[in-house]
C-alpha cells in the first residue's frame, strides 16, 4: 500500500512507523513542511494510561520516550498564599522536539520517508497514494479543503494564554493563580526535561485587555508576566520559541475542533483526518498528543485487522475514535470552562478551591481522588465536616461531606441530601392529598435532610392540569396545612377525595354538572363525559 501522511506531527510520524512495521512492503511517505528540528511549543504531557498504549503498540519507542520522561505524581495548587499538594495523578512530560526526534529516528530505521521543508498544498499532490492520512494540525488546509465531508465545528475559546518556558524546576504539575487589579491569572506549569519546564499563562480576554498586554510588544508581554509570578520562578527568566511572532501574537485563544466526519473520498483514495486536524482537547487536561498517538494506535490496528478491506478498517477506526475522543473532549470543555471562570471559584477557601480544581473535569470523583491520594481526601473530609461542627474521634471513619450538616441563616439540614421536586400531578381541586403524604414521606423517612415539595400555580386557573397543585383553592388554613406535607412537620387534613395518580393528559371523570366540575375552575367549560369501551364514534 502507498501511504502519504501530510504533516509530521507526533500523529503522522506514530502512524507512519505502526504501519511500516506492520508490512515492510507498503511504502510510506511523511511530507514535512518544517525542518527535521524546528518545533512550537514546549513540553508535552502523558498520563500513565497513554505510557502503557505506547508499549504495547510499539515497544522500541516506548522505551526511548519513557527514557526521556520527566516524571512526577503530585499536582500542587497554590492561591491566596496557601500552597495544597495532592500527589498519586501519574504524569509524564517530554520535550514535543525530542518527542518528534525519538519518532523521527525510529522512522529512519524501518524505512519510512521523511520529506521536510515540502510545503504541501493539498492531497491533489499525491495522485499516486492508496491512502492519504491528514495530520497537518489545528489549521489543517485538507480540512479546510473538504470542510463539506468533515463538517467541523471550531468552537474558539474566551481565555487568551501565552506558552513559554523557563529554567526554573517545578517538582510538581504547578498551578498558581495571582489577583492583578484587572483580574485574575493563572499559570499551568510543569517540568518536561532536566533543565526546562512549561510556564502557560492564561487570563480572560476582558482582562488580558485591561491589563494592557493586546498593546505590549512580545518582549514587554513576557517581563508582565516575570513579575507577576516572581514568587514561583525564583529569578529565573520566561522565554518565547516562537521568534516568528510579534507583539501581542503570542497571546493565542484556544479553539475547540470536533468534526462530523473523519474520512473523505476524493476520487482516488481516502483522506483520513488524524490528530489535531480531526479534533483538539485544551491543555488542561494535557491529552493533544495523547489523542494524536492514539489515533495512530487505532487506525493501524484497523487496518490490520480488515486485510484487504480497508474501507471497513476506516469505518471501524471512525467509529472508535470518534466516541473516545468525545469522552476527552467532554471532561476538556469542563475543564476549559473552569478556567475560564476562576473569579468565581476564588472566594472560596483554599482548600475548598483546590479540590473544585482537582475534581473540575468531572473524570474524576471523589472516591477517584481516594484512590489517588487517600491522606488527601480524609484531610480534606475532616476540614468540610469541622466547618460544619462535627467532630470525629480517632476510631471513626471520616464522613463523607454529602453526610454532614448544612446551615444556611437560620436553617440547619441534618445532611446535604435534598430531593428535587417531582410534578406528580395527583392533588385534589389543587391540593396535596393522601397520596402526597406517602409519596413525600417516604423520601424524607428515606434520611433525606430536605425535600422539596412539587411545584405550585400561582392561581387556580393557572394550573397545566387540573391535578396540579395551585394556591389560592379551598380556604388559606387549608393551604397550609397542604403545605405542611412538604416539612413532614403535621399530618395534611384528608381532602374530600383523593383522585390518586391519574395521566395529566385525560381530565377527570365529569358526571356533567358543571357546578362541580373540576375541569371548569381550571378551562372554563365542561368536559364531556368519558365514553365506554363499547361506544362507538
Amino acid at each position: 500500500m502507498n501511504i502519504v501522511c501530510i504533516g509530521g506531527g507526533p500523529a503522522g510520524l506514530y502512524f507512519a512507523l505502526l504501519m511500516k512495521k506492520q508490512d515492510p512492503s507498503h511504502r510510506i511517505r511523511v511530507v514535512e513542511r518544517n525542518r527535521p528540528y524546528d518545533t512550537f511549543g514546549w513540553g508535552v504531557v502523558f498520563s500513565d494510561q497513554t505510557l502503557g498504549n505506547l508499549q504495547a503498540a510499539d515497544p522500541e519507542t516506548a522505551a526511548e520516550i519513557l527514557g526521556a520522561f520527566n516524571h512526577w505524581d503530585d499536582i500542587e495548587v497554590n492561591i491566596r498564599g496557601h500552597r495544597i499538594v495532592s500527589g498519586g495523578h501519574g504524569f509524564c512530560g517530554i520535550g514535543r522536539k525530542r518527542l518528534l526526534n525519538i519518532l523521527q529516528r525510529r522512522c529512519d530505521q524501518l524505512g519510512v520517508e521523511l520529506l521536510f521543508d515540502r510545503d504541501v498544498q493539498g492531497d491533489q499532490e499525491y495522485p499516486d497514494a492508496d491512502l492519504i492520512i491528514a495530520s497537518d494540525g489545528l489549521n489543517s488546509r485538507i480540512r479546510t479543503k473538504y470542510s463539506e465531508t468533515f463538517r467541523p465545528d471550531i468552537d474558539v475559546r474566551r481565555n487568551r494564554f501565552v506558552w513559554l518556558g523557563t529554567t526554573k524546576k517545578f517538582d510538581a504539575f504547578t498551578f498558581a493563580f495571582e489577583e492583578t487589579p484587572h483580574g485574575w491569572f493563572q499559570v499551568h506549569a510543569y517540568q518536561f526535561d532536566a533543565d526546562t519546564a512549561t510556564f502557560i499563562v492564561e487570563t480572560p480576554e476582558e482582562v488580558w485587555q485591561k491589563a494592557g498586554l493586546d498593546r505590549m510588544e512580545k518582549e514587554e508581554g513576557i517581563a508582565f508576566c516575570e513579575r507577576l509570578f516572581a514568587k514561583y520562578l525564583d529569578g529565573h527568566a520566561l522565554m518565547s520559541n516562537a521568534a516568528h511572532l510579534r507583539g501581542s501574537a503570542q497571546w493565542i485563544k484556544f479553539p475547540r475542533v470536533v468534526c462530523r466526519s473523519w474520512v473523505h473520498h476524493n476520487g482516488r483514495a481516502p483522506v483520513v483526518l488524524m490528530g489535531d486536524a480531526a479534533h483538539t482537547a485544551h491543555f488542561s487536561v494535557g491529552s493533544g498528543t495523547k489523542l494524536a498517538l492514539e489515533d495512530a494506535i487505532e487506525l493501524a490496528r484497523c487496518i490490520a485487522r480488515a486485510p484487504g478491506d480497508l474501507p471497513q478498517a476506516l469505518r471501524q477506526y471512525e467509529a472508535v475514535r470518534s466516541v473516545e475522543v468525545l469522552k476527552i473532549q467532554n471532561a476538556a470543555r469542563n475543564s476549559t470552562e473552569w478556567f475560564e471562570n476562576v473569579a468565581r471559584y476564588v472566594n472560596l477557601p483554599p482548600e475548598q478551591f483546590a479540590y473544585s480544581l482537582l475534581t473540575r473535569s468531572q473524570r474524576i470523583s471523589h472516591e477517584n481522588l481516594r484512590l489517588r491520594d487517600r491522606n488527601y481526601v480524609e484531610q480534606y473530609e475532616d476540614w468540610i465536616a469541622e466547618r460544619s461542627g462535627t467532630q470525629r474521634s480517632p476510631q471513626q471513619q471520616p464522613i463523607p461531606p454529602m453526610f454532614t450538616p448544612f446551615t444556611l441563616r437560620g436553617v440547619t439540614l441534618k445532611n446535604r441530601v435534598v430531593v428535587s421536586p417531582m410534578a406528580q400531578y395527583s392533588c385534589v381541586d389543587g391540593l396535596p392529598a393522601d397520596y402526597h403524604l406517602v409519596h413525600l414521606g417516604a423520601r424524607a423517612m428515606g434520611g433525606a435532610g430536605m425535600v422539596v415539595a412539587e411545584m405550585t400555580c400561582p392561581t387556580p386557573d393557572a394550573r397545566i392540569t387540573p391535578a396540579a397543585r395551585a394556591c389560592g383553592t379551598s380556604s388559606s388554613v387549608t393551604a397550609g396545612s397542604a403545605s405542611s406535607i412538604s416539612c413532614m412537620r403535621t399530618p395534611t387534613r384528608r381532602s374530600r377525595c383523593s383522585s390518586g395518580t391519574r395521566d395529566p393528559r385525560v381530565p377527570p371523570a365529569c358526571p356533567g354538572r358543571a357546578r362541580t366540575c373540576r375541569w371548569k375552575a381550571a378551562t372554563g367549560r365542561c368536559c364531556p363525559p368519558r365514553r365506554s369501551s363499547t361506544s362507538t364514534a
